[in-house]
């Protein structure tokens, strides 16, 4: 088994869509996450944490993950930089419980 890696992916959703991204959230085919959840970060902004238990699991989401980016793409507000998200991942040093 490998070092499990989280993920975390911010999303600005658009005024009036905040209901519609946070099902599709949701709805987001988290089945090679060993855990997830979705955060409320206040202002229409939300971040999905998944932790894995490989990369090699993580790369399996990436095709679908841009996929399933394109056809939200009108629910969310591009970051001052042009980007859909605001991404990082790590290698979990630590796990409780």
């Amino acid at each position: 088994m490998g070092e499990f890696v989280t993920t975390i992916t911010k999303f600005k959703a658009k005024h009036g869509s905040e209901n519609e991204l946070i099902e599709e959230l949701r709805n987001f085919d988290n089945s090679n996450s060993k855990s997830w959840q979705i955060l409320s970060l206040g202002e229409n902004e939300y971040a999905a944490v998944n932790t894995y238990e490989s990369i090699d699991n993580r790369t399996e989401d990436v095709a679908s993950g841009l996929e399933w980016l394109d056809k939200i793409t009108p629910l969310i507000e591009l970051y001052d930089n042009g980007s859909r998200t605001e991404a990082f991942s790590g290698i979990v040093l630590y796990e409780s419980g």
